[in-house]
């Protein structure tokens, strides 16, 4: 079986172009880009790094002691204590209104038409079983990150507990960057299945999440290749959507990143990558047989009239 890679992304495409530029309507942008922002609330990454410059290979005493003091005080405990507590929340809230979003995103793009009050009804099951799931999966990956980081956690301890914290112990736990990596590449290539495969798959067949998982796993290992190949399809678009967001920041004094950092705005400014991207999925799926169609056809061009251009 032949699987193309380049003809899906091009069909998605145009799909995209049909939405957003026949004809171009501000209003289905704001409402498309409302609803690609609810499915990607929690799909942004941040990063920084920083650097310590001294002359000593240690860290004072007196900075640990004063770290510690901080952290042992009952009041500062508690306080970190409720501070996690309601960023829990606030995190299990977003991943719930983050399952039902993908829903309604991938109903505007499979219909070709945008909606939100609609589809937020019509996928309340599908969304909280996405929902629990996800929470499940978070579950599962942090205790065996936690699990794999234990011994480093313990060198962490040790040095902490010290007179004086050596850059040594900082190099024991560097070490667990490696793992760390390679859980990181399995979690993202286990996320970007369920988005892109198993959540049309629970569209199109109104499935549970762990059914939908029990559907695709029979087709994944009859194409093991094929999939693995598109995870690294899916990573060479990423970054090539990456160095043309990168240019358009710096094309514009940075005036570009700040807005693509802003919520909604980022979202409704990257509408046709959100596009493509929901609708690429589908489009690769669709190879594999009638089955696992889950778009729905683009629609038919009006037949020319005869004698219309006598």
């Amino acid at each position: 079986m032949n699987v193309a890679y380049v003809a899906p992304l091009r069909l998605a495409w145009a799909r995209m172009t049909r939405m957003l530029f026949l004809p171009f309507q501000i209003e289905n942008w704001l409402v498309l880009g409302f609803a690609a922002f609810l499915s990607q609330y929690l799909a942004g990454s941040q990063g920084g790094q920083y650097s310590w410059k001294g002359r000593s290979d240690n860290i004072p005493h007196s900075v640990i002691h004063s770290v510690r003091s901080f952290v042992l005080n009952p009041f500062w405990s508690a306080l970190l204590i409720w501070i996690a507590i309601f960023g829990l929340v606030i995190a299990v809230v977003l991943i719930w209104i983050n399952a039902r979003g993908r829903f309604i995103f991938l109903h505007n793009v499979a219909h070709e038409r945008p909606g939100i009050v609609e589809p937020w009804q019509r996928y309340a099951r599908l969304g909280n079983s996405l929902f629990l799931w996800s929470l499940l999966y978070a579950f599962v990956t942090l205790a065996i990150v936690v699990a794999l980081a234990l011994p480093f956690i313990g060198a962490l301890i040790t040095a902490f507990q010290s007179e004086e914290f050596r850059w040594p112990a900082v190099g024991l736990m560097l070490a667990w960057a490696p793992v760390a990596a390679a859980v990181g590449i399995v979690v993202a290539y286990f996320y970007m299945m369920l988005n892109h495969f198993v959540v049309p798959i629970m569209f199109r067949h109104d499935l549970t999440t762990a059914a939908a998982w029990g559907r695709f796993i029979p087709l994944f290992r009859a194409h093991p290749g094929n999939f693995l190949l598109y995870g690294l399809f899916m990573l060479g678009l990423t970054i090539v959507v990456g160095f043309a967001c990168a240019t358009l920041g710096f094309a514009t004094c940075c005036i570009g990143f700040v807005l693509l950092a802003l919520p909604y705005i980022g979202s409704v400014i990257t509408l046709p990558v959100e596009v493509t991207m929901r609708a690429l999925g589908p489009e690769f799926l669709a190879q594999f047989g009638a089955e696992w169609s889950v778009l729905a056809a683009p629609p038919a061009k009006p037949a020319p009239v005869e004698g219309a251009g006598a």
